[in-house]
């Protein structure tokens, strides 16, 4: 929305700042930020990154302790508190998107926004108009690419999610910049995908030093479908084993499942990792969906906790090699304090009934917990 963050996790903006109008580095040295810096050196916890102190309580890797390793070689003086440089740039360019994911919304994708203008009272006042519009900010801003253009020697590392950043043809139009400016042989790539796409042309990778590609699959067959809607499993499937193609060509890629756990699969655990062991991706990452809330495995309604507790540990023995990552959700699961489903109910039903769609069909061992019925 041309707004800027601390990371994707946290759960304010950064207050008056305007990428169409402020600079990257006006967001990096802002007061917000050096108050954040000072917050950690001494030895806070500040609330605005509180989906990662809730994530290290259960016990799981948290996005914080992800990335303080893998930047672990970096050299930052923790002491300065303006920082030396921008070298890391999570760049979500737009909310253009060809999905409409149930755990997604109008902020990532701009064919939900079209939706929920659908379900509105009142479509010329609602949010999504207001996302739907600020979503295409990357296409009316030169300001933001000439300020870009000055600190692109400097970058280390981008990351690019969206919208579904295999339709954002800006980020292409980055790359091909790096790599004319000699640049890109100095640069890591790491892409969220919702694995619909295929570039038209992926020479355009060969040039980086490497290439990290997640692909965001949640659940397998009619139940992707379901919760990732527009996406077919079939194409899925053959575009990620393109990628891995690309791989065996020796591309500089790496790929990785990322997988958010929601309460729509985490009865499926099982299911996803035997297909995920077929498909021969370098890692897993187990993912955790903080919004929209009625999804969250920390919201579970109660008549769901025990028979989702047992069927994780049953997994817990199955899958050794996620052993700990499947304690982590229990944990997390266990701790529900929600009481009922009426709002998931809610939740669901809407949707369903606007796509001609049934959970209770397509996801029947969760939606007999639930009591969910259409």
């Amino acid at each position: 929305m041309g707004t800027t963050r601390p990371c994707c996790l946290y759960t304010d903006e950064i207050p008056d700042i305007d990428l169409k109008i402020h600079t990257l580095e006006d967001a990096f040295n802002s007061k917000t930020m050096r108050d954040l810096r000072r917050s950690f050196r001494r030895g806070e916890k500040p609330n605005g990154c509180r989906n990662c102190w809730r994530e290290e309580t259960a016990g799981k890797k948290s996005k914080r302790e992800y990335m303080l390793e893998k930047f672990k070689n970096l050299d930052v003086d923790y002491k300065n508190n303006e920082g030396k440089e921008l070298v890391f740039l999570d760049l979500k360019l737009g909310n253009i998107c060809n999905l409409k994911c149930r755990i997604c919304g109008s902020w990532s994708s701009s064919k939900w926004a079209k939706e929920e203008l659908d379900y509105s009272n009142d479509p010329n006042n609602h949010i999504a108009r207001t996302w739907l519009r600020a979503g295409q900010w990357p296409r009316e801003s030169e300001h933001f690419w000439t300020q870009l253009d000055t600190i692109l020697p400097q970058v280390k590392y981008f990351e690019f999610t969206g919208g579904e950043p295999w339709m954002i043809k800006e980020h292409f139009t980055l790359l091909q910049r790096a790599v004319d400016s000699g640049l890109a042989k100095d640069i890591d790539i790491h892409y969220n995908t919702n694995t619909t796409q295929y570039p038209k042309d992926p020479t355009i990778w060969q040039h980086f030093k490497h290439v990290q590609i997640a692909f965001s699959v949640d659940n397998t067959l009619e139940r992707f479908e379901y919760e990732r809607y527009g996406a077919k499993w079939k194409q899925s499937n053959s575009n990620i084993n393109k990628v891995h193609e690309l791989r065996s060509q020796g591309y500089p890629i790496t790929t990785q499942l990322c997988t958010t756990w929601n309460i729509q699969n985490i009865y499926y655990i099982d299911e996803i990792l035997v297909w995920a062991d077929t498909m021969n991706f370098n890692s897993i990452h187990f993912n955790l969906m903080h919004d929209p809330w009625e999804f969250s495995l920390s919201r579970t309604p109660q008549s769901a906790i025990a028979p989702v507790m047992l069927y994780l540990q049953k997994m817990q023995v199955k899958h050794k090699k996620y052993a700990q990552d499947i304690k982590s959700l229990k944990q997390i699961v266990m701790n529900s304090k929600q009481k009922d489903a009426e709002d998931l109910h809610k939740k669901l039903r809407r949707t369903d009934l606007y796509r001609n769609q049934n959970f209770a069909h397509s996801h029947k061992k969760i939606a007999e917990v639930l009591h969910y019925e259409l």
